[in-house]
């Protein structure tokens, strides 16, 4: 019985998927399969039920879960005690997010700790499964996050903003949300992401239905087409933070709900390890000083 299989059957029993798990690790479904098979057969007992949507634990996956916990974390003290490495700080985030929060909160971590940084970008349900994967510490998020087994500390909302060409009429006689009704939008990632989906159901809770012109994956992108004069956008407030160089002009929405949500998400193991505690206490500070 080898103990990176008992992570692996943890990374499992935390996905709810065998195809997911594989795609997270980066591993083929057969390996994940071969693997797992591997250590049922010598527990001697099946670890989940195959079901059309997933798998589920057994009564003895269950019992083996909390054993499995144990035999991974002791492999781990070990390995930390034996080894003189610097500790690790993996984060993951989306795009708006990787712009301009996550830089500034590593920054200050380097300043005050000896850490190795691991930072990997990715959409919402691509954190998630990466989290319950234990492939990452720590990942910041723009929605809640409802899971067993991952914590969450929320802090400010960002405001949404409408961004324009600079000589657009709207910059002098914005009317308001009605305004954007089939007027030519750039929006931004896929049509099942998040953000996007706030956006749109923001407008369409006004009767607004722009025209998608483009969709893009990246807010730089996003805001050198709005300054050609090729559509309009709304993105996060603290991301526009270059209206001048890229020449575009931000509208404040004055309408209830325009905002984003703002998230740290983690497991529990590693906000209980010093280097995750110390992290949490950067990203708290940093996010008090923009309310500041």
């Amino acid at each position: 019985m080898e103990t990176k299989d008992i992570a692996l059957f943890l990374a499992i029993a935390r996905i709810g998927s065998i195809s997911r798990t594989a795609e997270q690790l980066f591993m083929s479904q057969s390996t994940v399969t071969t693997r797992l098979q591997r250590l049922e057969h010598a527990l001697g007992y099946p670890l989940f039920v195959r079901l059309q949507s997933g798998v589920q634990l057994t009564p003895e996956g269950e019992r083996f879960v909390p054993l499995a916990e144990r035999m991974t974390a002791l492999e781990a003290e070990m390995t930390q005690q034996a080894g003189t490495d610097t500790p690790v700080l993996r984060v993951m985030s989306g795009r708006a997010f990787v712009s301009t929060d996550v830089p500034a909160c590593l920054s200050r971590m380097l300043k005050n700790a000896n850490v190795r940084l691991e930072v990997r970008m990715g959409m919402y349900s691509e954190m998630l499964d990466a989290l319950l994967a234990d492939q990452v510490d720590f990942c910041f998020i723009g929605e809640p996050v409802f899971h067993p087994h991952i914590k969450k500390i929320e802090f400010p909302q960002d405001a949404i903003d409408l961004i324009v060409p600079a000589g657009h009429h709207f910059v002098h006689n914005f009317p308001g949300i009605r305004g954007l009704h089939k007027a030519p939008f750039i929006a931004f990632a896929r049509d099942d992401a998040p953000f996007r989906k706030r956006v749109m159901r923001l407008l369409a809770e006004q009767d607004v239905y722009p025209l998608i012109r483009m969709e893009l994956d990246s807010i730089d992108g996003i805001k050198a087409m709005v300054g050609h004069g090729l559509g309009m956008s709304c993105l996060p407030r603290r991301t526009l933070y270059d209206a001048d160089e890229k020449g575009y002009v931000r509208i404040p929405i004055a309408a209830p709900g325009w905002t984003r949500p703002t998230f740290l998400a983690f497991r529990e193991s590693a906000a209980d390890k010093p280097i995750g505690k110390q992290f949490i206490a950067v990203v708290t500070e940093y996010y008090q000083q923009l309310t500041v």
